[in-house]
């Protein structure tokens, strides 16, 4: 799209927001015989028990999900899980296990071709995030609603905001038990699309979550502003650490990056691994780069479009010193991250979200035994900080970045140390140490 019809876009945008907000349904005032009708069926008798529906829109279904489910699976519960299709096609299978159907949103509404014509916008999900903002009504919501509702479910699990309005109805419609599990501070994201209906999200969630019968987040800060800003108890904190693999030896040496980039065994490896994006800080790693003591190679390990972006510019510095890999394995990731020297969270304040943060990453780290640099964000400062797991420190431009990572590397008394503090910290932050938090909540459903 050119940048003038981008404009227009946005402009138009806008203005349909305003036009149409006035035909937004409360949520709270569907009655069960209105849900069953939007979803094209009968209202339904009461659910059966012990079944659990998880409603998301994560196409690679994540650790976060799947440790869930696997752990009410093993409790007993019959756990399905109902997400959005990578493609145009429906689809059903299974993940790890579990049975999963997958939904395709193509993004079009003939009501709005001349919205789409006029955004140039023909299909896809960028369709779709504007019918999105222009209705009140994802594409993904109208078309998994009558597949949550025919499943019968007596619990369904939310995993995010935009996934609660589907779960609420279809709970509504079988009397069935409602869990809300936000991974994010959802009305705070700084996703464009997300940042359109900002206000919309913000009243959806406030007007639902009293109706939740089970509210959990990732952690003790999401958890006191959802209670702060909507006059709720705070959720329950359900932490996104990870079990290590049984064969997992944290005090033993791990090369795995090293034989994978033929580097040799003296050279340092500086991490960052996931998410590819921007927001991130990952600019300035790259930046840092030819900064750091004795030509340590910094080291991108996972996925995202921002990826291409990133080795661009590594391409413009010195040869050799910024490399990528693809994602691995859960059960593979301890043993990566464990022969890195240096873990890196480099988290931008770019919104409350961001702010509040508390990735996968840092649990993995703390697994993994890697001593950590992190952006000083509260909750990261208190995990890395209160132990001595690692270094906290403003990042905000290339020399930042190499002056924490150098305080680190220039100093293995004081690296040792780290990985001495972060094997006593593992247990306690174990999904085990999780799950029975989760299992009770369910439990008293």
């Amino acid at each position: 799209m050119a940048p003038g019809s981008l404009t227009a876009a946005l402009l138009i945008q806008r203005l349909v927001i305003g036009l149409f907000s006035l035909c937004a349904i409360e949520p709270t005032k569907r009655v069960t015989t209105e849900v069953c009708l939007l979803a094209g069926r009968a209202p339904t008798s009461k659910a059966s028990t012990s079944r659990v529906l998880m409603i998301t829109q994560d196409v690679e279904v994540t650790r976060r999900i799947l440790q869930e489910a696997h752990t009410l699976q093993a409790a007993g519960y019959d756990v399905r899980i109902l997400t959005r299709a990578p493609g145009q096609h429906d689809s059903t299978g299974e993940v790890e296990g579990l049975p999963v159907e997958w939904v395709a949103v193509s993004g079009r509404d003939r009501r709005f071709r001349w919205l789409y014509t006029l955004a140039g916008i023909t299909r896809g999900s960028q369709a779709a995030a504007l019918w999105s903002v222009v209705t009140g009504r994802h594409t993904f919501t109208t078309r998994a609603l009558s597949r949550a509702i025919s499943y019968k479910a007596s619990i369904y699990h939310a995993h995010d905001l935009n996934n609660l309005e589907a779960a609420y109805m279809a709970a509504t419609t079988n009397d069935a038990k409602l869990v809300y599990d936000a991974h994010e501070l959802f009305p705070e994201m700084a996703n464009r699309w997300v940042r359109l209906k900002r206000k919309s999200w913000t009243r959806l969630e406030k007007r639902l979550l009293p109706h939740t019968d089970l509210a959990i987040t990732v952690n003790d800060l999401i958890a006191a502003e959802m209670s702060r800003r909507y006059s709720v108890p705070p959720p329950l904190v359900v932490l996104n650490c990870p079990d290590p693999p049984p064969d997992f030896d944290p005090s033993a040496t791990y090369n795995l990056i090293r034989e994978r980039l033929e580097l040799p065994s003296e050279r340092k490896i500086v991490l960052y691994q996931g998410w590819m994006s921007e927001g991130r800080g990952l600019e300035n790693l790259v930046k840092a780069a030819p900064l750091l003591m004795a030509g340590a190679a910094v080291v991108f390990m996972g996925y995202g479009e921002y990826q291409a972006s990133l080795a661009r510019m590594a391409r413009e510095g010195p040869s050799y010193l910024v490399y990528f890999l693809p994602a691995v394995s859960q059960r593979e990731l301890l043993a990566y991250c464990a022969s890195a020297d240096v873990g890196v969270i480099p988290y931008q304040a770019v919104d409350l979200n961001n702010y509040y943060t508390s990735p996968n990453k840092l649990f993995d780290f703390i697994q993994s035994a890697l001593p950590i640099v992190a952006s000083d964000l509260p909750f990261l400062r208190k995990v890395v900080t209160n132990d001595n797991l690692g270094i906290v420190a403003k990042l905000d431009n290339p020399q930042s970045y190499a002056a924490a990572i150098n305080s680190v590397l220039t100093n293995p008394t004081a690296a040792e140390q780290m990985r001495a503090n972060l094997r006593r910290a593992a247990p306690l932050y174990t999904w085990s140490t999780q799950a029975e938090k989760l299992l009770q909540a369910y439990r008293e459903l």
